[in-house]
């Protein structure tokens, strides 16, 4: 038999935790890095006529890589009034090549319900209008009024207007929902990496040398062996853990040794009770019935002991993996 280990072997790692992760990193960064590429070019209070149209600005429209060009407008208006707006994008010849209409109001009132009574007040008078350019070309805002009033009056006044307009402006709204999506998304698949594979063996004995024999393996195959002890306030801070290995000829092809410490359970500054865990990961040749056989000692202290075995196991990160040949153990050689 040979037997070699692969040293923080990352060949069974799983990506779609990373991958999930990463897309979180990117989506964070993006809410990060959108405010530096914001540009003012326009903040202002204009007045405004129905029928009027105010012009607020003629700059050179071009196309860029990343954001838009954003205009916000928020009329001013006194308590149940309305006003229909529209923010206009003129090209050289004064032809429209893009709007937004805006019906803004303001309302408030009392309310009466069971000899209970108070009031209410609401809004909506903010409007907007997001451009990318396909092509650079020279463009003129303006802002028009199409109605104002009361209830069904018309009201022959000039409306008050906060005008701002930016550009390079990145749409953040669907950023945050993306970024808990994937982020919830990265935890969860990083949480479930331990359950991929197929449960093979679960033995529990309340004693400390549980064995069970199923069929696993296969070259590109990862199996995950875990050990998890239980053992009373007599424990040592340290148990030997020993794992067997046999083929289906019930011939030993591994046997290693190794030194798990305890976690000591207390309640009122009395011990209770400890646990231990040892977790390792094989890659067998060839698929086969293999018989694993758990020897814990010192074995008076130990009151349960857990034998886990998953084949097609994968990883989150490198680990150590033990890789064993069919080939049975030479007793003959010293």
């Amino acid at each position: 038999m040979s037997v070699t280990v692969d040293t923080q072997s990352s060949r069974f790692i799983e990506p779609w935790p990373y991958v999930a992760l990463g897309a979180s990193a990117l989506v964070f960064f993006a809410l990060i890095v959108a405010p530096f590429f914001k540009r003012t070019l326009v903040s202002k209070n204009i007045v405004a006529s129905v029928g009027q149209p105010v012009k607020l600005k003629e700059f050179t429209l071009k196309p860029q890589p990343i954001g838009a060009l954003r205009v916000d407008a928020e009329a001013r208006i006194r308590t149940n009034q309305w006003v229909t707006y529209e923010i206009q994008l003129l090209d050289e010849q004064g032809k429209l090549i893009a709007s937004g209409v805006k019906q803004g109001w303001k309302e408030s009132g009392r309310w009466y319900e069971d000899g209970e009574s108070g009031s209410w007040s609401d809004q909506d008078l903010k409007g907007g209008l997001d451009i990318r350019a396909k092509k650079e070309e020279k463009v003129t805002l303006a802002l028009n009024v199409l109605g104002y009033g009361a209830g069904r009056r018309d009201i022959n006044l000039p409306v008050s207007f906060k005008v701002k307009v930016e550009n390079g402006v990145v749409d953040t709204r669907h950023l945050s929902p993306g970024f808990f999506g994937s982020l919830a998304l990265g935890i969860m698949s990083w949480l479930a990496v331990p359950q991929i594979g197929k449960k093979v063996i679960t033995e529990r004995l309340n004693d400390s040398d549980p064995s069970a024999r199923a069929t696993v393996g296969g070259a590109n195959k990862l199996v995950r062996v875990n050990v998890n002890v239980k053992s009373d306030e007599t424990s040592p801070r340290e148990l030997e853990v020993r794992l067997f290995i046999n083929n289906s000829y019930g011939e030993q092809i591994y046997a290693g040794s190794d030194c798990i410490k305890l976690n000591f359970n207390t309640e009122d500054g009395k011990v209770e009770g400890a646990s231990g865990k040892l977790q390792k990961f094989f890659l067998f040749d060839t698929q086969d019935s293999y018989g694993f056989q758990v020897e814990v000692l010192p074995d008076a202290p130990i009151d349960q002991t857990d034998l886990l075995v998953k084949d097609g196991a994968r990883t989150r990160t490198s680990v150590d993996v033990v890789h064993i040949n069919a080939e049975p153990i030479d007793s003959t050689q010293p």
